[in-house]
């Protein structure tokens, strides 16, 4: 792993993840013991020290979901951060005990700075402890009967702060800003989009942020925005992704919507397709799909879709909350009962395309959400494609539009259609 890389004279500001500062990056405090952290959970200088930070089994903040996923055999072990109580980081190893348990024991600080698990045993420093009970074979507690045999190190996936340097702000996200930035690694320099997570974040929003990063993970498609890396060692936690300087395709439609050839509206609509027929696969629910998740990389603005914020991997998926959702991409059955499916995306899909061909204007014009929730679910209503919407686009968005999910065709099925019709 990469510790001092990058030339910081070439951009125009670097988040300092090393140091304290501003308090919008000062770090909290982890390694002691709880009772110790009432006033300091905002300052973490003291415990992660180099030996630590630079460790290959040092995987920083990741929820425990990710850590138990590497942990294969009896006695694999990783060291990461974690949230022992509200605002309270700690440093806690994971081990793997059998087949079925993973056991995770926070270490503690006493006031003279020493290091512990279990009091009988303390050392100075966290790799003298960890050390201790790899080289002795002692359990860390007598009751779980866990030994430390096999350190796992950091995935590929998992990648240094200081490989990052941030180029200028892109956005707000839904965790906290997005960046354009430049990525070193071994393979050079590349640039990146860089999404971030506050560092005040709670446990819930931290690891939807690192969800939407092992989400991300699994996919590999020319049409699906891919993920480069994720920091989780310092604040803030960082997502790196592959740069799509086009932008979103719905601020691209509203520049350029009036002059675009109808053929390069149809290779959207097909590449969409293509991209969500390899989620669709994946049996992924994005339940996001609209114009702005979409963006468009390279010189022939090819799309990507993005934002997995919201996505899972389960065959339905039932969520009462609907206040931060976009109503006017939902179907009548997540209207009604909440209820998000394969579907469902089929139908926001449908949404999608009439924004290709409406030039990127909102749908349901002149609708509140209020009202276009009334309108779909009471009086069955369907938007109108705009006229100029090739026949066999607005055949296959009406069957999107289907009341009944299990009448919607699936995109794999329609995506032959939507590449011929691309191809003409």
């Amino acid at each position: 792993m990469a510790s001092s890389i990058g030339d910081p004279s070439k951009v125009k500001y670097r988040i300092q993840s090393t140091t304290s500062g501003t308090k919008k990056f000062k770090k909290t405090k982890e390694g002691a013991s709880v009772e110790d952290k009432k006033d300091e959970t905002k300052d973490d200088e003291g415990s992660i020290t180099d030996d630590i930070r630079n460790a290959d089994f040092y995987h920083g903040l990741i929820p425990k979901t990710d850590a138990e996923a590497l942990l294969k055999k009896e006695g694999d072990f990783v060291l990461r951060k974690t949230e022992h109580n509200t605002g309270v980081i700690v440093l806690c190893i994971s081990v793997r005990v059998d087949a079925e348990k993973v056991k995770h024991f926070v270490i503690n600080t006493d006031a003279a700075k020493n290091y512990f698990i279990d009091v009988a045993h303390k050392e100075t420093t966290v790799s003298n402890l960890i050390n201790f009970y790899k080289t002795t074979k002692n359990p860390l507690s007598a009751a779980s009967g866990a030994k430390l045999r096999k350190a796992v190190e950091r995935p590929p996936w998992a990648i240094n702060h200081d490989a990052i340097f941030i180029m200028k702000k892109l956005g707000q996200g839904a965790f906290g800003e997005v960046y354009l930035a430049e990525y070193v690694s071994e393979k050079g320099r590349e640039k990146v989009a860089v999404k971030t997570m506050k560092g005040e974040a709670s446990r819930d929003a931290r690891n939807k942020f690192l969800k939407e990063a092992r989400m991300m993970r699994k996919y590999d498609h020319k049409n699906v925005v891919r993920i480069l890396g994720v920091a989780v060692h310092e604040h803030p936690l960082m997502i790196a992704m592959e740069c799509c300087e086009g932008g979103a395709m719905s601020s691209y439609l509203k520049k350029n919507g009036k002059t675009m050839p109808m053929k390069e509206k149809n290779r959207f609509v097909a590449e969409a397709a293509e991209g969500l027929s390899y989620l669709e696969k994946q049996q992924c629910i994005h339940r996001d799909i609209a114009a702005r998740n979409c963006l468009l990389s390279g010189k022939n603005n090819t799309v990507k879709i993005s934002d997995f914020g919201m996505s899972d991997d389960k065959a339905i998926l039932h969520d009462d909350t609907l206040e931060k959702v976009p109503v006017k991409w939902l179907a009548p059955e997540t209207l009604q009962d909440r209820i998000y499916s394969l579907k469902s995306d089929v139908w926001a899909f449908g949404v999608l395309v009439w924004e290709i061909y409406s030039n990127g204007a909102e749908p349901y014009p002149g609708l509140s959400r209020l009202q276009t929730r009334a309108k779909i679910v009471l009086t069955d209503y369907r938007m109108k494609m705009p006229d100029d919407t090739p026949a066999e686009i607005t055949k296959i968005v009406t069957q999107s539009w289907d009341k009944v999910p299990d009448k919607r065709p699936a995109i794999s099925a329609v995506l032959p259609d939507l590449k011929k019709l691309a191809d003409k």
